[in-house]
């Protein structure tokens, strides 16, 4: 076959595929593991033999080996990496079965070092096709030993199996994953080796750095999921518009950080009528916060959390897998409780640098004259909604990003607009700081909840008035829609895959043993309360119904019951053949597999030579002790034989009245 060769590459570009998906590797990283499964597709294309130069190719792998261990990236990359190098290697140079085999346990051993990093839905895929590649492979390389002692064309493999063996295996692990225990390593190689800049691309951060060089790239990337009670309106689901973070209250030119000493923010009454409840499943995250709607008032169940900077909640160990909370809140744009500013306090958030000049100015520009703090922070709050929102961050470069972004460009994203507020009203002698978060998602109508990304981070302003912080947000409301109240920006597809890997999250990720138990008793429940209703038939009909049964089992098991022939019976690969012939020419009493075989020679002379031949294999197999040598030749025989007829006179010979078949 020509392309029985190819099929040696298909587990390692599965392999491949998978540890694309998993997001886990830096684009260069990447590049390293294509480039020799590239050049191993030229070679094998070209039909370039390559054995001669074994030495050298042996040589630069273990160049290449020194080289990444020296980079200091840790020795689980520079497996990785090594792993890829040396399959291209074996599969550019001459292979035989064993280095074939070799190639499966090296695409097994990649395939599993990305799977211990990701549990998402599109990986189960990714399993599946491994598993038929590595199905096709191994099955070549079995069918071609035995298929080469076959006479005529060399048939292709049974591929056809194959979707019927990834099938039961599916249904087997989804067995043994419904009743074993639950078990979980917490192991994430990302942790440990290079992963995928978030340099440029959009998401929550715990710091605000308006230097930061081009355009904004979109980052689909799923944060977090709100799941309202079933069946809830999600148009009557309040105070979810603003996710909060942390507050930034330290600026140093461009950039906002957090100030140590920001006093957690406090929690409102328990419960309370009009209280919001839903479902937050919060996804694994480089900094570990909390995103909450203000106004939180409890958090189920009781979970590891901590108290971080800049008044956030972070988990107290870092989370390997989705995990939910069960949040309530009551709806409301006031910020969270805080006792009155000291001193320190207030100096620190009324702090302003020279290189703030431009919000100074802007802030008398946009609103003169002495105003009360809500009117002030109404009208600067409205007037910076009049400028441009864009991710192309056209002021990144600037020597001083706010000014130019105020005097120049006036189109930034929200980080340029809640930062300018904030210093504004610092101009002013109002307390004011930095909020990163999250804007709500767009609502998926077949999941039923709202589905937040990297792309819906957000940056607005808190301010000090009346004994508490108010919420400002400047950014125009061009930025992001109210998602409730405008289509999803999902196409149809796209929210019935974010469905499925939502359904996958809850039921399969997150079961547990728990829910093991639930199940089990939900089925202990049921049986314990069936009614036996199905009346039992009649004596008579039972009865011959068993007898139906017996008399079929025992026909379709003859042949492990019924005595041994004598004579050509008793030669097992001679069965196929005497089940066809038995008809036409059964083997007379004391009748050896021999003269038996030469008995069909005579009622079909076409077939003699190789009647002939397979008398001989027969009799080598019978008293030479070869395994298998007559079986496929007699196999091979009884086809031909399919169809042909022939009359025999009354105590006489057969005789061929139609030589019909394959000949």
């Amino acid at each position: 076959m020509r392309l029985a060769r190819w099929i040696d590459h298909l587990p390692l570009w599965v392999a491949f595929g998978a540890a694309v998906s998993t997001d886990i590797y830096e684009p260069g990283e990447l590049a390293v593991m294509a480039l020799p499964l590239v050049a191993a597709a030229v070679v094998e294309a070209l039909r370039w033999d390559l054995g001669r130069h074994h030495r050298w190719l042996e040589a630069g792998a273990l160049v290449f080996f020194l080289a990444d261990l020296a980079r200091g990236r840790g020795i689980f990359p520079v497996a990785i990496h090594t792993l890829f190098v040396l399959a291209g290697m074996r599969l550019v140079l001459p292979r035989a079965l064993p280095q074939r085999r070799q190639l499966v346990l090296m695409g097994f051993l990649l395939f599993l070092t990305t799977a211990v990093s990701t549990t998402d839905l599109v990986f189960l895929a990714w399993a599946l096709l491994w598993l038929g590649s590595a199905a096709a492979a191994l099955l070549q390389q079995s069918w071609e030993g035995s298929a080469s002692l076959r006479r005529g064309v060399l048939s292709p493999p049974p591929y056809a199996r194959i979707p019927g063996w990834i099938g039961a295996t599916l249904l087997i692990g989804a067995t043994f994953f419904l009743i074993l225990p639950r078990l979980q390593a917490g192991f994430r190689p990302a942790a440990f080796m290079g992963t995928a800049s978030a340099a440029g691309r959009a998401g929550f951060g715990d710091q605000v750095d308006l230097a930061g060089g081009g355009p904004i790239e979109p980052n689909p990337e799923v944060v977090l999921r709100i799941a309202p009670p079933s069946g809830t309106d999600p148009a009557t689901v309040p105070g979810l518009d603003l996710l909060r973070g942390l507050a930034l209250e330290t600026v140093q030119g461009p950039r906002w950080s957090v100030w140590d000493q920001t006093p957690a923010g406090g929690r409102g009454p328990q419960g309370g009528a009009g209280a919001g409840r839903a479902e937050f499943l919060f996804y694994p995250s480089a900094q570990g916060i909390l995103t909450l709607p203000y106004g939180t008032t409890g958090l189920a169940p009781d979970m590891p959390l901590r108290r971080g900077g800049g008044g956030s909640i972070r988990w107290r160990f870092p989370r390997t897998s989705p995990m939910p909370l069960e949040v309530t809140w009551i709806p409301g744009d006031a910020g969270p409780a805080e006792a009155a500013l000291s001193s320190r306090r207030l100096e620190h958030l009324l702090e302003l640098g020279p290189e703030h000049e431009a919000a100074r100015r802007w802030s008398l520009r946009l609103a003169p004259g002495i105003l009360p703090t809500p009117e002030l922070a109404r009208t600067l709050e409205r007037s910076l909604r009049g400028f441009r929102y864009t991710l192309d961050n056209p002021s990144g470069r600037a020597a001083n990003p706010l000014e130019d972004f105020l005097d120049r460009t006036q189109a930034g994203h929200c980080e340029y607009f809640a930062s300018a507020m904030a210093l504004m009203l610092r101009a002013r002698g109002v307390p004011a700081r930095v909020v990163n978060g999250f804007r709500l998602g767009p609502w998926i109508p077949e999941g039923g909840y709202f589905r937040v990304s990297q792309d819906q981070a957000h940056s607005w302003v808190e301010y000090w008035d009346q004994g508490r912080w108010q919420v400002a947000d400047p950014t125009p409301a061009a930025a992001g829609l109210d998602p409730r109240e405008s289509q999803p920006s999902l196409g149809f597809l796209s929210r019935w895959l974010d469905t499925l890997r939502y359904e996958w999250d809850r039921h399969v990720v997150r079961f547990s043993d728990q829910d093991q138990v639930a199940g089990l008793s939900w089925i202990q429940a049921r049986i314990q309360g069936w009614e036996w209703r199905w009346k039992a038939p009649s004596a008579r009909l039972s009865w011959g119904l068993a007898l139906a049964a017996a008399a079929w089992i025992a026909w379709r098991t003859r042949r492990f019951w019924r005595p041994t022939p004598a004579g050509p019976g008793a030669v097992r690969a001679l069965r196929p053949l005497l089940a066809r012939t038995r008809r036409v020419a059964a083997p007379l009493a004391g009748e050896t597999a021999r003269a038996w075989l030469l008995r069909l020679a005579t009622l079909r002379p076409e077939r003699a030579g190789t009647l002939l031949e397979l008398a001989g294999r027969v009799d080598a197999e019978v008293y030479g002790g070869r395994n298998g040598a007559a079986s496929a030749m007699a196999k091979a025989e009884a086809a031909a034989w399919r169809g042909w007829k022939a009359s025999v006179p009354p105590g006489g010979t057969a005789r061929s009245h139609s030589t019909s078949g394959n000949h």
